[in-house]
C-alpha cells in the first residue's frame, strides 16, 4: 500500500533517528537474585478507550537462565469502554532439567466485542444500512466474559529442537447486544450461546533465538495443532504454522519478521475462531475486524532496542517501526492474491529488568489505532 508523501518523510525522519541514535543502546546485566516491578497502568487503546489498574512482577536471576529463573506476576486492569482483563500469571524456564512449565489464568470482560463474520466492507454495510451511528455499534457488538486457564509445557530435545504440549480451558458467556438486526445474533454462528471449551495443544518448534522474552538474534519456527470440545458437542481446533526471525543488523539495530498461517478444524466456536485487527496482528485495524477459518499474517518491525539513562539501572527505552498484513480465508479456497489488510505505523518500547511495556501508533485503511500494552507483539 503507497505511503501519503507526508507519511513517508516521517518513516524517513524515524530511520534518520534510528540510525543516529543506536550506537547509544545498552542492555545491562541483571544480577543474580530478586527483584519485583510494579507499575500502574495507565493505559490507552484506540478499541478500548482509557484504561487504568496495577501490574506486579516478581522476577528471579540465576546469572546463567534466559531471560530470567522464574517470573510471577499479577494484573488488574479496566477500561473506560467495559473491558476488563485480569490475569495471574507464572513462568518457569528451568521448572525441570530441560522442561519449561508456564501458567496462566486470565479473566476478561469485553462489553462491546466486535462480531462482523468474514463479511468485507461492502458486505458489512449492506447489512447495517439505514441503522443510527448508536445502533450500528449495538448491532455488530456483543457481551463476552472468559475466565479460562492456560498450562503450557515445554521438552527440550536435541537441540535445537523443542516438543511443547499444553491445554486450555474455559467457560465463554455470549450475549448479543442487540436482538434481531445483531449481526452475531442474525447469522447465528458455532457457539453463538458460549459455553465451555477445552482444548489440548502439541507442537514440534526449533528454537535458536538468544531470549525468548525480548530476542535481539535466531529463529522459530512451529508447528501446532489444538483439538477439543465442550458437553454442548462441539468439536474442533486449529492448525497453525508460524515463523519468526530476528536479525542483528550494524549499530545495534534488531530486524524482526513473524509469518504464520492457521486454520480452523471442525466446528470450531466463532470466539476461537482466527481474528484479524488489534494490537496483536494488523495494528490500526478495528480489533477482530475479520474472523473466519483461516488466517494469513505477517509482520515486520525494525527494532531499536533502546539506550539505558542510567547505566547502572536495568531501565531502558527503545524505537521501532513496523507493517503489518493479513486476511481473512475460507478454509477451502484457501488464500487468495486481494483481500488483504494492512497497517503501518511507529512504536516505542521501555524496559525494566524483564518487564516490557509497548507503545504503538497504528494506520489502516483510514483508521488510527493507538495501543499501551505489555510485551512485544511477537
Amino acid at each position: 500500500m503507497p505511503l501519503a508523501p507526508k507519511t513517508h518523510m516521517i518513516w524517513q525522519w524515524f530511520l534518520v533517528l534510528l540510525s543516529a541514535a543506536a550506537p547509544l543502546a545498552a542492555l545491562p546485566a541483571q544480577p543474580p537474585g530478586w527483584q519485583p516491578t510494579a507499575l500502574p497502568l495507565l493505559n490507552f487503546s484506540s478499541d478500548d478507550g482509557a484504561g487504568y489498574g496495577l501490574q506486579v512482577s516478581l522476577y528471579q536471576y540465576d546469572g546463567a537462565s534466559l531471560p530470567y529463573a522464574s517470573a510471577l506476576s499479577a494484573q488488574l486492569f479496566a477500561t473506560t469502554r467495559g473491558r476488563w482483563a485480569h490475569r495471574l500469571y507464572l513462568d518457569l524456564p528451568r521448572w525441570r532439567p530441560a522442561e519449561r512449565l508456564e501458567m496462566e489464568f486470565r479473566y476478561e470482560k469485553q462489553d462491546y466485542a466486535n462480531y462482523y463474520a468474514d463479511l468485507d466492507d461492502t458486505a458489512a454495510e449492506a447489512l447495517l444500512a439505514g441503522a443510527p451511528v448508536g445502533e450500528r455499534r449495538q448491532r455488530s457488538t456483543f457481551r463476552q466474559t472468559y475466565p479460562r486457564l492456560t498450562v503450557m509445557w515445554l521438552r527440550a530435545l536435541n537441540q535445537p529442537w523443542q516438543l511443547r504440549a499444553g491445554l486450555q480451558a474455559g467457560y465463554c458467556r455470549v450475549r448479543p447486544n442487540a436482538g434481531p438486526g445483531n449481526l452475531l445474533f442474525d447469522l447465528a454462528p458455532v457457539g453463538r450461546d458460549g459455553g465451555w471449551l477445552v482444548l489440548v495443544n502439541v507442537a514440534l518448534r526449533r528454537d535458536t533465538r538468544d531470549d525468548y522474552n525480548d530476542p535481539s538474534g535466531g529463529t522459530l519456527a512451529e508447528l501446532l495443532l489444538e483439538y477439543g470440545g465442550s458437553p454442548e458437542g462441539v468439536r474442533g481446533g486449529r492448525l497453525n504454522a508460524e515463523h519468526r526471525r530476528f536479525l542483528p543488523l550494524p549499530g545495534g539495530l534488531v530486524l524482526a519478521q513473524r509469518a504464520a498461517i492457521t486454520l480452523a478444524i471442525g466446528d470450531l466456536p466463532f470466539f476461537e475462531l482466527p481474528a484479524l485487527g488489534g494490537d496483536n496482528s494488523v495494528r490500526g485495524l478495528l480489533e477482530a475486524r475479520e474472523r473466519g477459518e483461516g488466517r494469513l499474517l505477517g509482520n515486520l518491525e525494525l527494532r531499536w532496542p533502546g539506550w539505558s539513562p542510567v547505566p547502572s539501572l536495568p531501565v531502558r527505552g527503545g524505537l521501532l517501526i513496523f507493517a503489518d498484513a493479513g486476511q481473512i480465508f475460507p478454509r477451502r479456497r484457501g488464500p487468495s492474491l486481494g483481500g488483504w489488510r494492512t497497517g503501518t505505523g511507529l512504536g516505542a518500547r521501555g524496559h525494566w529488568h524483564s518487564t516490557i511495556v509497548r507503545a504503538d501508533l497504528g494506520r489502516s485503511e483510514g483508521r488510527t489505532g493507538v495501543y499501551l500494552k505489555f510485551s512485544q507483539v511477537f
